[in-house]
C-alpha cells in the first residue's frame, strides 16, 4: 500500500503509517513530502486534501522527481527541486523549477478540502496530472522510468492523505492509448494541453483540425460523411515549449504573442521537430500591429526546443543559428549577408507567407509569397528545426500548407501596389462615400485599449490584468444632435467601476492620454456611475441609471443637441440634461474603466424618422429583414444600410474581406447575393457558406476557408468544412461566375446545405447540425462587389383559407418564423412543442368578432379591410396576450392618397359584444390603452417616447409590426422582426392587441401563432415554448379557459397529437459517439463514462422510448435511465448518472437516486435482464410520475415532484448497455400497459407505489406526500448508505409506502394566498433582473403557509443550531453564480434596504459597513477602525438582521401603508465566521469574500398602524 517516506520536510508530520501528512501552521513552507516507492506505471498516486487554512497564500503542489528521498536535501518548496523534477504548480508545469507549460488544467489553488489531486506516468513514458479523478491531459513526455511522487504542502494547504491507488484503463478517457485512426488523430492534433480536456469522439469532428491536409498525405480528398481523413502524425506544429509570451492555438499551427502593446520580444517558437530535406516550412502573417519596429524573424537553429533556453529574441544566440531578419541573413547573431532576396520582412503586410526549406545539397532557402529568393546560406547542419521570433510588429502567424493560388494573389497584389495607387484612391472616394462621414474610433487610443474591426470596435486585450489606460475617443467631433452610443460586448468581473462616457474638446491627436478620462481638468464632460463629471468634478451626484450596473449587449450613448445640452442615453432612454453650454465642436469619449473590456458602435441611422432631417433611406432598405452585419473583414466595406457589401480596394487588395449576415438564417431561408462587379485581376472568386459562430465571436483570418470552427463553405467546386475538403466536384464551381450571376445558400429543415446558382438548386453539399448558422461570404479575388437579392424570405408560410400556399394579394407571403435577434440573450436554442411547418389555421392568431363598423374580417378572422368610412375602424385579437408571447400582423394593402397609417398597441379593455360599444379610435378606448402612432409610443393619452422607432408612416405592403408581451409584463415592439425596444413596463395581467387602420393602411393579415395548442384530452394543454422562461409563467386567461372547456368529440380515425422528435445532445459522455443524425449512442470504451441527453426537454405526458442496440457480457450491471432538470449546455458529466447533484430522478437496478442522494432499492432490477433490441420507455406525466416500462410492460412508477423547469432524459449506457437508439416519441396510449388504480391492501402490487423525494438544487422546494395506508417508514436521506440500506432489508417494503422527510413543496399557482400575491407584485415592482433568480415562483411563510412550507426550509444545507425559520416572510430564490459546493454551509441573514438589493446581486456579496455607510462598493476601508469596516455582518436570526431596514409603502390603488422589509438569506462556509453578543443576540462577522452565498431574497409586508 503506498505511503510517505519517512525523510520529508522540516515542517512535516506523517501520520497514519505514514498516509497522512500534516504541517506545521505557523510556516507556509518546508513541507515537502516524497512517496516510499517508485511510482508504478499506469497506477495513479493520489492524495485528498484533508484541511486548508485561509492565512496563506498558494496551495498544494504536486510532481514528480528522480532524486532518491534517501539522499535527497529537501528544499523550502518544490519548485526548488533539480535534477529531474516535474511539478504542477497553480495551473503551470515546471521542470526544474523552470516553467514548460503555462496554462495546463485546473489551477489547484482553487482546490477545496475533500479535493483529490494525483499524478501518474504512463507505460508510454507520458505525465498526467488528475484532479478529483479527471485527467488534465499530458504535461510531459519522455520521462525516466524511475520517479518518485512528490507533495508540497503549501500555503494554504496544512493536510493530505493518501487515497487507494488506481490502475487506470488504457481508453479514451486519457487517450493514452489510441487504437483506431481518429484516437491517432486526437493524440497527436490535441496535445496542446489547454485543449485536452475538451476531446470528444464524434463521428464528423474528431478529426477536423480546421487545417487543409497536404497533398501527399491524403489519398483521395473526397470522404463521405461517415468516413474520417487520417492525418499524418509528423505533421509541422509549434513545439509546446516556447517564448514567454506565446500562446499556441489550432492544434499548436498558430501562435500569438500576449500583451502585444506592453511587450515586443520573448515571441520565440520552434517546430515539434526537425525539418526534413527539401520539406517547405511556411508561414502566414495573421495579424501586425504598428506600434513597434521591426517585425517577423525566420531562421533555423540545431538547439532541440526541449532543452533550449528561450532568449527574447532569437539574433542574441551564438550558436547553430542562422535568422533572415529584415533583408538580411545573421549567422550566429552575427550579419552574413545585407542584402538578400527582393524583400524586406518588415515590409511584408497581413496575409503575405514567409517559408523556408533546407535542400538536399545543404543549401538554405526563403521564399516569399512562393517566390524562392534564393541560397541564403550553404552546409547547413542535417539536425535543423524552424525558428519563428514574434517580433516587434508581428503578434500572430500560422504555419499554412502551400497555396498556389494565394501566392499568385499575393504577387500580383505586390507588383500592382504602386501603379494602381491612383486606381485605388478614385476607388475610395467613389465606393467608401457611404463611410467617409461614419463615426469610427482614432486610432490614437490609451496605451491599454486597441481598435480593431475597421475602427468600429475598441477593447482593452487584457482585461484580466489591468483596469484603467483605456480611453478613446472619435475619429471625428460629433455633429449637433448626433447620437454617439455603443454596445458593451465584453465585461470582466474582477474588477469595480465600468464603463464611462462623455464629450471632451481635446483631438485624439493632441490628447495626452490619461489613465482615467476623469483625470482630464479642461474641456471635457463624462458620465461616471450614475453621476456626472465637468473636468474632474461631480456636477451631478444622482444622474440617471448607475453604469456600472450595465451587462454585456447593454447600451448607452451621448447626445449634445443643437442649443448646447448634454444628453446621456442608457438602451436607448433619455436620461435627461447633465450639462449646458457645450462647445460645439467636441469628440465622444469612452473610457474602458474597471469591468468594461469592450464596445462597439451602433449605427443609429436605421432608427430615423420620417421627419427627421438626417433621413435619406429609402423604404425598402430600411426595412429589408436580411443585411450584412457590422462585423466584415479589414478589406470589406458595407453600404446601402447594409444590402450591399464592397471590397473598396478591388485593384490592390484581393483578401480580407469577409462578411455575415446580420442574424441567423431560418431553416429553408434562402440567402442570396448578386455579383455586382468583377475584377479579372486575380485568381478565385467568392466563397460562400456558413458558420454557427456569432460574427462577434469570430477572429477573423484573411480568407473564409481559414475559419476554423463549426463553418462550412464552397470554394470553386470544393465543399470545405472548418478548413478541410470534404467533397470536390460540387456541381457549382465559384471560380467560373460572372457580374450579375444569383448566387445563395440555405440550410434545409432536415440540417442539410444546398447551394443555389440563379434560383436552381445545386445539390446537397454537405450537412450542418448546429442549431443556428449564419451566412458567410467572403469576397475574394476576382468578386469586388454583392448585393442583397429580395430571396430572404423563408420557406415556411401561412397559406390562406382554402389555398395551398400561393401567393397572397398583392404578392405578399407571409411567414410565420421570426428571425432571433442578434443579442446574447436571445441566442437560445428554441423548443417547439411539433415539428416545424406543421401549424394548422387554428394556431394562427386571428381577430375578434368584436370590430369596429367600417372593418369587414375575411379568411377565417385572419384579414382585417377597412370599408370606404375612415372611423370606427378598430380591431382586436381574439385572445389576450400571455407572457412571451407575439402578435404580429403584416400590411396588405395601402392607399396612399391618404395622411397617416396603421396604430398599433395593446389595452386592457375587453372587446364587447355589441359593435354598439366598441370606441371611435385607440385614443378614445376608456381603458389603459398604449399604443405606437407615427414614431411616438402614446399611453393614457400621452406621450411616453419620441422617435421610439421608424415612423410607422414609411410601411408598405410586406412589411410586418408586431407586439410581444415579456415575461416581466413589458411590452416590445418589432418592425420587420428587428426588435426596437421595450416601450412599455408594467402591464396589467390580461391586455388584448388592438389595432386601428387609419389613414393609408387598408387592410391587414395575421403572422403571428398562438402559444397554446390543442392536444388529446387526456394531455394536459401545453404552450409553445420559444424559451426557457414561458415554462416558468403561469396559464394565462385565456389558457385556463381553454383548459376548462369541454373536449370535443373524439374522431373515428386515429387521435392526432404534437410529439417531439428527439434527438441525443452534443454534450455527452466522454466514451460516447453519436451517429449523423445522433439518434443513435455508443459506448466505445469503458464501462462507464457513457451518459447521453435528449437535445429537447421532454413533454408531459409524451413517452420517450428507447431500443438497446448492443450489450457486453463482459460487464455487470446495466441502463440508467431517468430526467434531470438541466440545461445539457452547461451540463458537466459525472462519471455515472447516480452521481447526478442538480434536480434529478435517476433509476438504476439497485439504486434511486435524488438529487444525488442515492438510496437502495429493486424498484429498477429489471433493467439488468435486458436483451439486445429490447425497449424501454420514459413517461413523465403531468402529475410528475416517472414511469419506465420496458417492452410495453410498465416497471414501476415513481412519484417525484419536479421543479416547473425543462426536465430532460438522461440515458446512461453503463456496464453491458454499449448503444440505444432513439425511438420517435409518442403520446401516452395503450402501446404500454396502463397504470392502475391498485388498493393499498394488495400486497403484492404495492411495490410500485413507493414515494421518491426530488430535491432541488438551490430552489423552490415541492412537497410530495404519500398516502400511507398500513405503515409508515421514515427515510432519512441524510444518513449514511450502508445503514439506509441496512434498514430498508429489516422492513416489509411490500407493505409499505416510503415517506421522506424534508419534501420539497411549491404552491400552485391557483392556491397561493394572497399575501404572496401581494409580496410578488411588490417584488416585480423592482425591476430586478429575472437573470439573478431561479423562477418566479416564491415560498410563502405566512400564518397560513407556514405549516406548510416549514419543510421546505433548509435543513439539508447544513443549519447550525441558532437557526430561525423566517416566519412571516416570502422567499424568492437566488441563483448560486459560484457553482460552490454548500451542502454543508451555514444559514444566517443579512437585512438590507430596497435602494443596495441590485447592488448586492451585482456584486454576489453582502455589502461591508463601510460600503453600508459610503454606498460606496469600491470604497477603500478608513484608517480608522479599519479591522470593523473591511468585516461583513449578519445575524443567525432574521428578526436581529431586519430590525433597522423597514421602509414605508403606500400601495397605488389601495393607498394603504405597509410597512417594507427586506433580506438576503446566506450560506456561510464553516469556520469562515466569528461570532459575538451574548444572551439571545449573537452577531456573526466574516472577512472572506468567498465564504459567503446569496441563497434567497426574503420580503415581508406589514400593515402600518
Amino acid at each position: 500500500m503506498a505511503c510517505f517516506h519517512d525523510r520529508c520536510g522540516e515542517r512535516v508530520t506523517l501520520l497514519n503509517e505514514n498516509r497522512t501528512a500534516i504541517r506545521d501552521y505557523s510556516e507556509f513552507n518546508h513541507g515537502l513530502i516524497i512517496s516510499a516507492e517508485p511510482l508504478v506505471n499506469d497506477v495513479l498516486f493520489e492524495v485528498k486534501i484533508d484541511q486548508k487554512m485561509n492565512s496563506w497564500s498558494g496551495s498544494v503542489e504536486i510532481g514528480v522527481t528522480e532524486c532518491d528521498p534517501t539522499t535527497l536535501e529537501f528544499p523550502a518548496c518544490a519548485s526548488k527541486l533539480q535534477n529531474g523534477s516535474w511539478v504542477m504548480s497553480g495551473n503551470s508545469i515546471l521542470m526544474n523549477g523552470n516553467s514548460i507549460v503555462e496554462f495546463y488544467g485546473i489551477d489547484l489553488e482553487k482546490l477545496n478540502e475533500e479535493d483529490r489531486v494525483g499524478v501518474m506516468r504512463t507505460s508510454d513514458g507520458e505525465l498526467v496530472f488528475f484532479v478529483n479523478g479527471e485527467p488534465q491531459g499530458v504535461a510531459a513526455r519522455g520521462l525516466p522510468s524511475v520517479l518518485y511522487a512528490v507533495i508540497d504542502l503549501y500555503g494554504k494547504c496544512v493536510k493530505v492523505t493518501i487515497t487507494h491507488p488506481v490502475e487506470r484503463e488504457h481508453n479514451n478517457d486519457e487517450c493514452l492509448s489510441c487504437d483506431s485512426a481518429e484516437s491517432e488523430c486526437e493524440l497527436w492534433s490535441n496535445s496542446l494541453l489547454d485543449d485536452f480536456r475538451n476531446i470528444r469522439l464524434q463521428p464528423r469532428q474528431n478529426c477536423n483540425t480546421g487545417l487543409p491536409l497536404p497533398a501527399d498525405e491524403v489519398d483521395t480528398p473526397i470522404i463521405s460523411n461517415n468516413s474520417l481523413p487520417v492525418m499524418s502524425r509528423d505533421r509541422l506544429r509549434f513545439h509546446n515549449r516556447c517564448g514567454t509570451l506565446v500562446k499556441l492555438t489550432g492544434n499548436q499551427r498558430t501562435a500569438e504573442r500576449r500583451r502585444p502593446l506592453d511587450e515586443f520580444n520573448n515571441g520565440v517558437v520552434m517546430t515539434h521537430r526537425s525539418l526534413k530535406n527539401d520539406e517547405l516550412f511556411e508561414i502566414r502573417l495573421d495579424r501586425l500591429v504598428d506600434k513597434w519596429s521591426g517585425s517577423i524573424e525566420m531562421g533555423i537553429t540545431t538547439h532541440n526546443p526541449t532543452a533550449l533556453e528561450f532568449p527574447a529574441t532569437m539574433t542574441n544566440m551564438r550558436s547553430g543559428t542562422i535568422m533572415m531578419s529584415g533583408c538580411g541573413i545573421l549567422t550566429n547573431g552575427k550579419g552574413t549577408r545585407r542584402e538578400y532576396g527582393e524583400f524586406n520582412l518588415d515590409e511584408l503586410r497581413e496575409g503575405d507567407r514567409v517559408g523556408m526549406m533546407r535542400r538536399t545539397n545543404s543549401n538554405l532557402h526563403y521564399f516569399i509569397n512562393g517566390l524562392d529568393q534564393g541560397v541564403a546560406a550553404s552546409k547547413v547542419p542535417e539536425h535543423v528545426w524552424g525558428v519563428i521570433d514574434l517580433y516587434g510588429m508581428t503578434i500572430k502567424v500560422t504555419i499554412v500548407d502551400r497555396d498556389e493560388r494565394e501566392e499568385q494573389n499575393l504577387i500580383t497584389r505586390r507588383n500592382t501596389l504602386l501603379q494602381d495607387q491612383h486606381m485605388i484612391i478614385g476607388e475610395q472616394m467613389l465606393m467608401d462615400s457611404d463611410y467617409c462621414d461614419r463615426l469610427m474610433f482614432h486610432t490614437n487610443c490609451g496605451t491599454h485599449a486597441d481598435v480593431i474591426n475597421n475602427g468600429r470596435t475598441a477593447h482593452r486585450p487584457n482585461a484580466a490584468d489591468d483596469f484603467n489606460n483605456g480611453v478613446v475617443l472619435t475619429s471625428r467631433p460629433l455633429k449637433p444632435g448626433e447620437l454617439f452610443e455603443v454596445r458593451l460586448d465584453k465585461v470582466v468581473t474582477k474588477w469595480a467601476g465600468s464603463i464611462e462616457i462623455g464629450v471632451t474638446t481635446h483631438s485624439p491627436t493632441e490628447l495626452e492620454f490619461p489613465f482615467t478620462m476623469t483625470n482630464v481638468r479642461s474641456g471635457t464632460w463624462m458620465m461616471t456611475g450614475n453621476g456626472v463629471m465637468h473636468n474632474g468634478t461631480t456636477i451631478l451626484d444622482q444622474y440617471g441609471q448607475n453604469l456600472d450596473r450595465l451587462q454585456v449587449s447593454d447600451r448607452v450613448g451621448v447626445v449634445r443637441k443643437e442649443n448646447g445640452t448634454l444628453h446621456f442615453y442608457v438602451n436607448g432612454n433619455d436620461q435627461g440634461p447633465a450639462a449646458s453650454n457645450v462647445p460645439e465642436r467636441v469628440f465622444g469619449v469612452i473610457d474602458l474603466y474597471g469591468q468594461a473590456a469592450q464596445v462597439t458602435i451602433q449605427d443609429t441611422s436605421d432608427c430615423f424618422s420620417p421627419d427627421t432631417v438626417n433621413s435619406s433611406l429609402s423604404n425598402t432598405t430600411l426595412y429589408s429583414d436580411l443585411r450584412f452585419h457590422h462585423v466584415h473583414g479589414k478589406n470589406a466595406r458595407i453600404c446601402n444600410n447594409g444590402q450591399s457589401a464592397l471590397r473598396p480596394h478591388a485593384f490592390g487588395e484581393f483578401n480580407d474581406a469577409i462578411v455575415f449576415s446580420n442574424r441567423p438564417l431560418r431553416d429553408g431561408e434562402l440567402f442570396e447575393v448578386t455579383l455586382d462587379h468583377m475584377v479579372d485581376r486575380w485568381s478565385g472568386s467568392i466563397e460562400l457558406g456558413v458558420t454557427a459562430v456569432r460574427p462577434d465571436d469570430v477572429d477573423l483570418p484573411s480568407t473564409a476557408t481559414d475559419l476554423d470552427r463549426d463553418t462550412w463553405m464552397l470554394s470553386g467546386c470544393s465543399v470545405m468544412e472548418n478548413g478541410t475538403t470534404i467533397k470536390n466536384g460540387y456541381k457549382c464551381d465559384l471560380d467560373v461566375l460572372t457580374a450579375g450571376t444569383r448566387v445563395g445558400v440555405m440550410r434545409n429543415t432536415d440540417k442539410t446545405l444546398t447551394f443555389f446558382l440563379n434560383g436552381e438548386s445545386q445539390g446537397i453539399a454537405c450537412e450542418v447540425p448546429n442549431n443556428t448558422v449564419y451566412a458567410v461570404v467572403d469576397l475574394y479575388g476576382q468578386c469586388a462587389q454583392v448585393s442583397l437579392t429580395s430571396c430572404g424570405s423563408p420557406s415556411t408560410t401561412v397559406p390562406p383559407t382554402g389555398a395551398r400556399g400561393g401567393a397572397q394579394a398583392g404578392g405578399i407571403v407571409d411567414s410565420i418564423g421570426y428571425p432571433q435577434s442578434d443579442t446574447l440573450s436571445s441566442l437560445q436554442v428554441a423548443s417547439v412543442i411539433q415539428p416545424p411547418n406543421h401549424f394548422t389555421p387554428d394556431h394562427i392568431h386571428r381577430f375578434s368578432e368584436c370590430h369596429g363598423k367600417s372593418i369587414v374580417l375575411t379568411e377565417g378572422n385572419r384579414v382585417a379591410t377597412r370599408g370606404r368610412d375612415l372611423h370606427q375602424c378598430l380591431v382586436f385579437s381574439a385572445f389576450s396576450l400571455g407572457p412571451g408571447e407575439m402578435f404580429e400582423v403584416s400590411i396588405v394593402n395601402m392607399a396612399l392618397q391618404f395622411a397617416g397609417s396603421i396604430k398599433i398597441g395593446v389595452t386592457s379593455f375587453v372587446p364587447p359584444e355589441l359593435p354598439s360599444a366598441i370606441p371611435y379610435n385607440i385614443a378614445s378606448i376608456p381603458t389603459d390603452c398604449w399604443y405606437i402612432t407615427g414614431n411616438e409610443v402614446r399611453g393614457k393619452n400621452k406621450i411616453l417616447h419620441h422617435n421610439f422607432c421608424p415612423s410607422l408612416d414609411w410601411l408598405r405592403p410586406g412589411d410586418r409590426i408586431g407586439l410581444k408581451r415579456t415575461h416581466d409584463n413589458g411590452l416590445r415592439i418589432f418592425v420587420n422582426s428587428e426588435e426596437m425596444g421595450t416601450a412599455v413596463h408594467n402591464l396589467p395581467e390580461i391586455v388584448y392587441a388592438v389595432i386601428e387602420l387609419f389613414g393609408t393602411c387598408t387592410s391587414v393579415r395575421v403572422t403571428s401563432v398562438r402559444q397554446v395548442l390543442q392536444l388529446s384530452p387526456t394531455i394536459a394543454s401545453i404552450r409553445m415554448q420559444d424559451s426557457l422562461e414561458q415554462v416558468l409563467e403561469p396559464l394565462s386567461h385565456d389558457d385556463v379557459k381553454l383548459e376548462n372547456a369541454d373536449p370535443e368529440p373524439e374522431c373515428t380515425g386515429e387521435p392526432e397529437t404534437s410529439v417531439h422528435i428527439y434527438e441525443f445532445h452534443e454534450n455527452h459522455g466522454r466514451n460516447i459517439e453519436l451517429s449523423v443524425d445522433r439518434k443513435t449512442a455508443k459506448r466505445v470504451a469503458s464501462y462507464n463514462q457513457g451518459i447521453v441527453i435528449t437535445s429537447k426537454p421532454v413533454t408531459r405526458g409524451q413517452i420517450i422510448e428507447i431500443k438497446i442496440g448492443h450489450l457486453d457480457n463482459r460487464w455487470t450491471s446495466s441502463l440508467i435511465c431517468g430526467v434531470v432538470c438541466c440545461n445539457p449546455e452547461r451540463l458537466n458529466y459525472p462519471v455515472t448518472a447516480l452521481s447526478f447533484k442538480r434536480p434529478c430522478c435517476i433509476l438504476a437496478s439497485d439504486w434511486i437516486s435524488l438529487n444525488g442522494n442515492k438510496t437502495k432499492s429493486n424498484l429498477g432490477q429489471k433493467l439488468d435482464m435486458l436483451t439486445t433490441g429490447s425497449k424501454v420507455s420514459l413517461l413523465l406525466t403531468e402529475q410528475n410520475q416517472l414511469q419506465v416500462s420496458m417492452n410495453g410492460v410498465q416497471l414501476e412508477s415513481i412519484s417525484c415532484e419536479l421543479p416547473s423547469v425543462p426536465c430532460y432524459a438522461v440515458f446512461d449506457l453503463y456496464g453491458q448497455c454499449q448503444q440505444i437508439t432513439l425511438l420517435n416519441a409518442r403520446s401516452e396510449n395503450n402501446e404500454v400497459v396502463p397504470i392502475e388504480q391498485i388498493p393499498s391492501t394488495s400486497v403484492d402490487q404495492c411495490d410500485s407505489q413507493q414515494c421518491e423525494k426530488a430535491d432541488l438544487e438551490s430552489r423552490e422546494k415541492e412537497s410530495s406526500l404519500c398516502s400511507i395506508s398500513d405503515t409508515n417508514l421514515t427515510l432519512d436521506l441524510n444518513r449514511n448508505t450502508d445503514t439506509d440500506s441496512n434498514h430498508l432489508e429489516n422492513q416489509p417494503i411490500n407493505n409499505t409506502v416510503v415517506t421522506l422527510l424534508n419534501t420539497p413543496f411549491t404552491i400552485d399557482s391557483s392556491k397561493k394566498c394572497e399575501y404572496m400575491k401581494k409580496c410578488t407584485k411588490f417584488m416585480k415592482s423592482l425591476i430586478l433582473p429575472d437573470a439573478f433568480f431561479l423562477s418566479d415562483e416564491a415560498i410563502c411563510f405566512c400564518n397560513g403557509c407556514y405549516q406548510l412550507n416549514i419543510q421546505d426550509e433548509d435543513i439539508y444545507k447544513g443549519v447550525s443550531p441558532e437557526y430561525n425559520t423566517p416566519k412571516g416572510w416570502v422567499k424568492f430564490y437566488l441563483k448560486n453564480f459560484s457553482n460552490t459546493q454548500t451542502d454543508k454551509w451555514h444559514v444566517a441573514f443579512y437585512g438590507t434596504k430596497l435602494c443596495v438589493i441590485r447592488a448586492i446581486l451585482d456584486r454576489g456579496q453582502p455589502l461591508t459597513t463601510e460600503q453600508l455607510q459610503s454606498c460606496n462598493l469600491s470604497t477603500q476601508p478608513c484608517e480608522k477602525e479599519e479591522s470593523q469596516s473591511t468585516q461583513i455582518v449578519f445575524y443567525p436570526s432574521i428578526e436581529y438582521a431586519t430590525s433597522d431596514s423597514s421602509l414605508n409603502y403606500v400601495a397605488n390603488k389601495s393607498k394603504q401603508k405597509m410597512d417594507v422589509r427586506t433580506a438576503f438569506q446566506l450560506l456561510v462556509r464553516p469556520g469562515s465566521y466569528s461570532t459575538q453578543g451574548q444572551g439571545d443576540v449573537f452577531e456573526w462577522s466574516t472577512k472572506e469574500t468567498g465564504a459567503i452565498v446569496l441563497h434567497a431574497l426574503l420580503l415581508r409586508l406589514q400593515e402600518c398602524c
